[in-house]
């Protein structure tokens, strides 16, 4: 009895002093962290800066024309659509059709992916002698309206009465297949390698595809357009694809440096959409290399004079840009350039108009492609029952088929050897004779935040401690007292976008390092990595508690020099597990009535910024944990809905080597883990 009364003392004793170093560690910790903050998210925009800076535009027609095979090949790699299966299996139908004075709406179904259905309506002229050019329209980011907005229905019935065939269909989440956000943030497709424009792409050749097998459609006089998000792809399909001759990107068209800088301060927009962040992009194109890819094939950039997201100065420059390059081909008068001063974001009537001159011009020889005026235009409430294509109240969700799509490309990915982590610095700090000390350690353009925390007695090495709850907590966990009674320093350690270097702004982080192929996580990685060199070689062990932290440690585990231990709480075990997740995913698919909570993780989503583009064949978790070549302690791992992974299905993930423990109070095992190798 006497000998527990003193092993219990004990216990209480080490706990309170562990309370007591918590709470003197915390008053290391600044008051106010925003300045770190910015400094973070100053190294970031200042990499993209110089990223973009570095590309050479294209200046001559022979620099253009050498430059063009290479953009597209990178181009189509960053969107990811080779992977994509192809061709389609249409199985395209025409369900209904309208008939209007001068034109005539057919609606047509067609599949996309397996599973995956497409409404769209296709403007034809009433009467037709002979084959007709075409335009493809891309909506942009207009939710429950679509392919109906009466903007929209304006320019193609106008357009259709002028004698073009127009075929515009509604993206996926938009319209008769939404309303569903959620499918334009669709992180499944990241680790296997395709862009959410990717899958916007792949719809648009599909439509392409099917606009090209209509007898009443000239196939060398195919145009493009569409608004915001629908002018970025009117631009991406445009450069990659020669069957395009006109391109009309409507409030499209960036600097991509300047939509970077002014996205910052509104978190551009929460992520809510990712069709714009394209893996690797800014490494090789700005919308300057857009211009060059369609050069010279008649280009009419529209914009508005105040545009939040795409503002004119940069739109400006890309035009000049344009027109220099066009000129270098001898075709100065292909390209233009149409301000609306009139109205903001969107295809309204001005921007139509400007469209029409410059279609009538270069696809129908008529004119000067001047803007031609709207005639009286009516077009019919969107919700108007008479342009379904799909029966009422009967929306099919675009989800359920896109992840079946990336799921066949996970079960066919094989994953090579782990890659560095990028920005690791080794700069040594001047420790003091403390006992407890707040250290910053030099990395990239800031400081990492961090303390030392000695044992009473002799040291045998340092343990690097990270939780997601800021380095504090690290103190709290048992693992780490364990650590520090049997004789090893304590480095608690916040790396970028954890604790002190947490950001407001994870989704223009996560968008930026995207665009750059710069997963996030191997920088927090880096960090943890900087922080061991900078304290010289000596033992290590590793201690991380969260599902961010768990996730930058395993990436910082093959790069630790004289690492004996480490223990890994409450993380994943594999890119794998964002693509199964069986509860949340089902509740993903489910569409919403408007667009109220677009910004919301209803379905509690996987942050955007743990997903690496193509991680599962550049080095998934398993493959990181077998290069670690020390003991390990996986502890409480959970799976892509959040829950606790039962130490059966864990241990089919990882490498035999490590230990795994799924319990509900698992401070127990971390401790006998500890002293097992003490």
């Amino acid at each position: 009895m006497l000998r527990r009364v003193i092993l219990l003392a004990a216990v209480c004793t080490a706990l309170r002093g562990a309370d007591d170093w918590e709470r003197q560690a915390r008053v290391l910790r600044p008051a106010d962290c925003r300045g770190q903050e910015g400094a973070m998210l100053d190294e970031i925009q200042e990499r993209a800066r110089r990223t973009l800076d570095a590309i050479r535009h294209a200046r001559t027609a022979a620099e253009a024309g050498q430059s063009r095979p290479i953009l597209r090949q990178k181009l189509e790699a960053s969107l990811g659509i080779r992977r994509l299966q192809w061709p389609p299996d249409l199985q395209a139908q025409v369900v209904d059709v309208i008939h209007r004075r001068g034109y005539r709406i057919e609606k047509i179904v067609w599949q996309a992916l397996p599973g995956v259905l497409v409404p769209a309506h296709l403007y034809l002229p009433e009467i037709l002698t002979e084959p007709a050019p075409a335009v493809l329209f891309y909506v942009g980011h207009w939710w429950p309206d679509a392919k109906s907005r009466p903007d929209f229905q304006a320019f193609c019935i106008n357009m259709a009465r002028f004698g073009f065939v127009v075929l515009i269909w509604d993206p996926f989440g938009q319209g008769e297949r939404g309303i569903s956000a959620r499918d334009h943030r669709r992180i499944e497709s990241l680790p296997v390698g395709v862009s959410q424009q990717g899958i916007a792409e792949y719809e648009t050749r599909c439509a392409l595809e099917y606009l090209l097998s209509r007898k009443e459609v000239d196939p060398q006089r195919i145009g493009m357009t569409g608004a915001s998000g629908g002018g970025y792809n009117t631009w991406i399909t445009a450069a990659l694809d020669d069957r395009i001759k006109v391109a009309v990107p409507v409030v499209g068209t960036s600097d991509f440096y300047e939509q970077i800088s002014v996205t910052r301060p509104l978190d551009w927009y929460h992520a809510a959409e990712h069709c714009h962040f394209v893996a690797g992009l800014i490494r090789y194109a700005n919308n300057h290399e857009f211009v060059s890819m369609v050069a010279p094939r008649p280009l009419l950039i529209i914009a508005a004079s105040e545009d939040q997201s795409f503002p004119i100065g940069g739109v400006r420059r890309v035009a000049e840009y344009a027109r220099s390059l066009y000129g270098a081909f001898g075709a100065a008068g292909n390209t233009g350039f149409f301000e609306d001063a009139t109205a903001g974001h969107g295809y309204q009537q001005k921007k139509r108009e400007a469209a029409y001159g410059w279609f009538l011009k270069w696809l129908m020889h008529r004119f000067d492609g001047g803007p031609y005026l709207e005639p009286p235009t009516e077009p019919a409430p969107f919700d108007d029952p008479e342009l379904r294509c799909f029966p009422p109240n009967q929306n099919p969700p675009a989800g359920p088929g896109i992840v079946s799509a990336m799921r066949r490309l996970a079960d066919h990915t094989a994953t090579p050897a782990a890659v560095p982590v990028p920005g690791v610095t080794h700069r040594p700090v001047r420790l003091k004779d403390e006992r407890l000390q707040r250290i910053e350690i030099p990395a990239d353009k800031f400081a990492i935040p961090a303390f030392l925390l000695r044992p009473a007695g002799r040291q045998r090495g340092v343990v690097l401690a990270v939780d997601d709850r800021g380095k504090e907590a690290t103190l709290s966990d048992p693992a780490i007292r364990e650590a520090l009674a049997r004789g090893w320093a304590v480095l608690g350690i916040d790396p970028r976008g954890i604790g002190e270097l947490a950001t407001s702004k994870a989704s223009w982080v996560a968008a930026v390092s995207l665009l750059l192929d710069d997963y996030f996580v191997q920088r927090q990685a880096a960090d943890l990595l900087s922080a061991a060199g900078a304290l010289r070689a000596q033992p290590l062990a590793l201690v991380a508690r969260g599902d961010n932290a768990a996730l930058a440690a395993s990436w910082a585990l093959p790069g630790l020099p004289n690492l004996k231990w480490y223990v890994l709480r409450d993380g994943f075990l594999s890119y794998r597990q964002f693509i199964d997740r069986p509860e949340s995913l089902e509740a993903s698919f489910r569409l919403r009535p408007d667009t109220e909570n677009r910004l919301t993780a209803f379905d509690r989503e996987i942050p955007f910024f743990y997903v690496p583009f193509d991680g599962l064949r550049r080095a998934d978790l398993p493959a990181l944990l077998a290069r670690a070549r020390s003991k390990g302690l996986i502890v409480n791992p959970i799976d892509g809905d959040w829950k606790i992974t039962p130490e059966a299905a864990a241990r089919k993930l990882l490498p035999a080597a490590v230990r795994i423990v799924s319990a509900p109070d698992p401070a127990s095992a971390e401790q006998a883990f500890v002293r097992s190798l003490n």
